[in-house]
């Protein structure tokens, strides 16, 4: 029985929510942490500025390639399956955005699995995902506002719901056909079981403007390296111990529930019905993206060879 639903149907309708523009807007701007972060939320909203391009290819290629060498100087064994399925979403000729979702064992996760990546995709920011990321760790002082931002990480605000400016920013790169990864649990777990997930996710799948290539991904080896309880919260791996492994799931395809939502929805008149049918289909959606990780984790088991 899937976890991800919600134990109640707490949010009331409403007629009209802001769109990322009118939140950049009501950004507070007393400090000069405010400023920059106002700043680079809305440089990051359409990131079409001409500097942005090639000091966001920087930022993320240094990334990635100091990650791609933490894997092959930190771990001994670095296990990817089925990496194609992924790359070969990227390179194609991209007509509709692409969304990746994966398990979270650690703060270190985002940036330690695209280490995998192939080097030709790490400095070109149309093969590099966007995510989302805790706003309260990241974006601290103006110097990480800039890092973060360029590094295509949108500041997230755990509490603040399905339509934060964080959200409406990932909707905003799906129209571009972007790559957006998601960790939808939400915070890092290291149980054995996934919890529920965060209907954010579901929401960027339903409001995207063409149906995403939704790909599962599990990823393990950092809860090892880096465990929660650890007194210095640093990544320890055990280059002559330590197993990291990536698997990517099948694509699952929401053309049709997607479909089924819109008729249902084009023949309600009441805002309510119709905010109660959005709220249900989240759920379904949600609880499609868990069952599908869930399986994808279940397979890969097997796969991953015991600490030595």
């Amino acid at each position: 029985m899937s976890v991800s639903s919600e134990q109640q149907l707490a949010e009331p309708p409403e007629v009209r929510r802001p769109g990322a523009k009118e939140l950049i807007d009501r950004l507070p701007r007393t400090s000069w942490q405010e400023r920059s972060f106002a700043y680079w939320a809305e440089k990051q909203l359409y990131a079409k500025d001409p500097w942005w391009r090639p000091l966001s290819s920087a930022v993320v290629g240094i990334s990635t390639t100091a990650m791609s060498m933490f894997l092959a100087l930190g771990f001994r064994k670095v296990i990817v399956e089925d990496l194609h399925k992924l790359t070969d979403a990227l390179e194609a000729k991209r007509d509709r955005p692409i969304i990746t979702i994966a398990n979270h064992e650690s703060t270190m996760d985002d940036p330690t699995m695209w280490g995998i990546m192939p080097a030709r995709m790490r400095w070109n920011p149309d093969y590099v995902r966007w995510t989302l990321g805790a706003r309260e760790l990241l974006y601290m002082n103006p110097p990480m506002n800039a890092f973060f931002a360029l590094g295509q990480t949108i500041p997230t605000v755990r509490g603040d719901g399905i339509y934060q400016l964080a959200v409406e920013i990932g909707i905003q790169r799906l129209k571009e056909n972007k790559w957006l990864h998601i960790f939808p649990e939400g915070k890092v777990n290291q149980g054995e079981s996934m919890v529920r997930f965060k209907w954010g996710v579901g929401r960027l799948i339903m409001e995207s403007e063409r149906v995403p290539i939704v790909l599962p991904i599990f990823f393990s080896g950092m809860k090892e390296a880096m465990p929660l309880n650890q007194k210095v919260p640093v990544p320890k791996p055990n280059p002559f111990k330590s197993t990291l492994y990536l698997k990517v799931g099948d694509a699952i395809d929401f053309t049709v529930q997607l479909e089924e939502w819109k008729a249902a929805r084009a023949s309600l008149t009441c805002d309510k019905e119709k905010s109660r049918l959005d709220e249900l289909v989240r759920i379904a959606v949600v609880d499609r993206l868990w069952a599908s990780l869930d399986n994808l984790k279940s397979a890969s088991v097997g796969a991953i060879p015991p600490l030595e």
